[in-house]
């Protein structure tokens, strides 16, 4: 991996490869949460397969990348199962969830293996089956006689949160082994026996305290019972009657930071060894890298990476630093990405011109020091990360906004046509909107807006794009994805959407959309793709509303 390289880079990709190994242990682990969640459903799941699909693609890159071909290849092996089932639409076989298990334990022997070999302590107590292991976040429910408990189970599902109720202490023990972050919800007036309520609060005060959070449920609103709450380890307090709504905004703010997806940066250089010693420095710091050493690829790696900041060489071959940046610059998608050139240049006229002429935006001289690159790059990233959001997010549902979302659906229609694969466009209204409005508010409207948002962010991939149009309409762009399939996933969309509990005016209500769906290529363009999309929409306001109508 490192041939041809100079002393100092090879060592420092030496301890690259020791750090990769080290983190083996939990890449497995995710790798068996997706597979668990794939056993669980016991039937076809778009997403679930999805994403374990996505985790032995991970395993797959990263074993060859550092020169791991056994781990390689037996992911790839894994993944291939999981790609079969997605392409012909379900579940595993019984031969084929055998052929999954045995895999996965050769995975993990393989990894126990690496270790070994590289000299890295192996973690005690982990596990060989897939079966045995969970990681991510999860949502407790004491349980209790409160017919509310298994409502708000149900309610709290509907949302995509894996939910479970706890009986004991060792319960919470086990999760908090398991997980990453757990929220814990108690109704803090069911609990008579006062020491579970200390063994808790010793829980959020012990060496998991970063990982639990205590939301306290109770059916009073007095001063006493919030104090009893914030004395025994509560984040957060909810009284009845439990709005649904309110509910997962609040476990959203608890869960909040957790998950934070690390930068991106986008690195330009004509030297390879340069160019290996910044990523190397930027992915050590918990950042993504895409290397780009051939100018001529720059806009292909932009509009399938998405990175959040540019760093360029001013001098490379058969093209200037600045020529390339005015190339990005004309392109709308990517006029607000952060250029920052580094370069030997001390030339401080030349540099400026560099900044005026390409459109950069700041200027780097060779060498800097690692830490003090890392502090530049973090800094301008989290600051355009911020700006991003509030320049293209609603600022009522945090979706992308009108302009944003029509952006992303031609970007991903180019993607499409590259790769030859299909996007599915869907718009979506809420039924009786105004009703709504009049008789519960506007500010209990805007409430059942952020609810279907929060469902459409919990339920949907990533790699989906979600927008707001305004008013109560919204779009979605579903990537590589057929019309039989899109249909499939906003149908228990509106499903689950039109069973979650709303409360104004002190009494429930439901609320449901209609949705209009269109694909490409069958429509080739993102303005053929959103016309057929609103035609199919009003057809399904006509037929009845609470229903998903694919374009004629």
């Amino acid at each position: 991996m490192s041939e041809g390289l100079p002393d100092s880079i090879r060592e420092k990709l030496k301890l690259l490869k020791a750090k990769y190994v080290q983190s083996l242990p939990e890449r497995i682990e995710a790798l068996a949460v997706a597979l668990q969640n794939v056993e669980k459903r016991g039937e076809f799941h778009r997403e679930t397969f999805f994403n374990a699909q996505n985790e032995a693609h991970k395993l797959v890159g990263s074993g060859q990348t550092f020169g791991f071909t056994g781990i390689s290849t037996t992911a790839r092996g894994i993944e291939v199962l999981i790609e079969k089932s997605i392409q012909e639409q379900r579940a595993l076989s019984a031969e084929e969830r055998k052929q999954v298990e045995a895999l996965f334990r050769e995975l993990a022997l393989l990894s126990e293996r690496t270790q070994i070999e590289i000299g890295v302590a192996i973690p005690t107590g982990v596990q060989k089956g897939y079966t045995m292991i969970q990681n991510g976040k999860s949502i407790l429910l004491w349980k209790s006689e409160a017919l509310y408990i298994e409502d708000l189970k149900e309610q709290i599902g509907f949302f995509g949160f894996p939910v479970e109720i706890v009986e004991s202490i060792e319960d919470i023990k086990e999760h908090l082994d398991r997980n990453l972050s757990v929220v814990l919800v108690v109704g803090i007036d069911l609990i008579m026996d006062s020491r579970i309520l200390e063994q808790i609060s010793f829980l959020k005060s012990g060496s998991d305290s970063e990982k639990l959070k205590i939301l306290y449920l109770s059916e009073m609103d007095d001063f006493k019972t919030r104090l009893l709450a914030v004395r025994h380890g509560g984040d957060s307090f909810l009284s009845s009657p439990f709005d649904i709504p309110r509910l997962i905004e609040k476990l959203d703010s608890l869960f909040n930071g957790t998950n934070q997806d690390p930068y991106h940066v986008m690195i330009i250089d004509d030297d390879p060894e340069q160019i290996s010693y910044y990523a190397m420095v930027l992915q050590q710091a918990g950042m993504v890298t895409s290397v780009v050493t051939d100018p001529t690829n720059v806009m292909k790696v932009l509009v399938e990476e998405k990175p959040e900041l540019i760093l360029m060489d001013m001098y490379m071959p058969n093209c200037k630093g600045e020529e390339l940046a005015a190339l990005i610059r004309q392109q709308e998608a990517f006029v607000g990405i952060p250029i920052v050139y580094f370069s030997v240049e001390k030339d401080r006229e030349k540099q400026i011109a560099a900044i005026r002429d390409g459109g950069g935006d700041d200027f780097i001289s060779k060498p800097i020091k690692p830490e003090h690159l890392v502090t530049m790059v973090k800094t301008r990233a989290a600051r355009i990360r911020q700006l991003r959001y509030f320049m293209e997010r609603d600022s009522l549902t945090g979706l992308l906004n009108h302009t944003q979302l029509h952006i992303r659906l031609v970007s991903e229609l180019d993607r499409a046509r590259r790769l030859g694969t299909q996007v599915v466009y869907a718009m979506i209204d809420l039924d009786h909107f105004k009703k709504i409005n009049d008789e519960f508010g506007h500010l209990l409207g805007d409430h059942v807006l952020k609810t279907l948002s929060r469902l459409f962010v919990e339920r949907l991939r990533k790699t989906d794009s979600l927008g707001r149009y305004g008013g109560e309409e919204f779009g979605i762009v579903l990537f590589n994805t057929n019309l039989e399939n899109g249909m499939k996933v906003l149908n228990e969309l509106r499903e689950s959407f039109s069973r979650i509990r709303h409360r104004g005016e002190g009494k429930d209500f439901y609320v449901t959309f209609s949705c209009g769906v269109a694909d490409f290529p069958r429509f080739p363009t993102a303005e053929a793709l959103v016309e057929a999309a609103d035609k199919a929409l009003y057809l399904a306001k006509n037929q009845g509303r609470n229903c998903v109508i694919p374009a004629p």
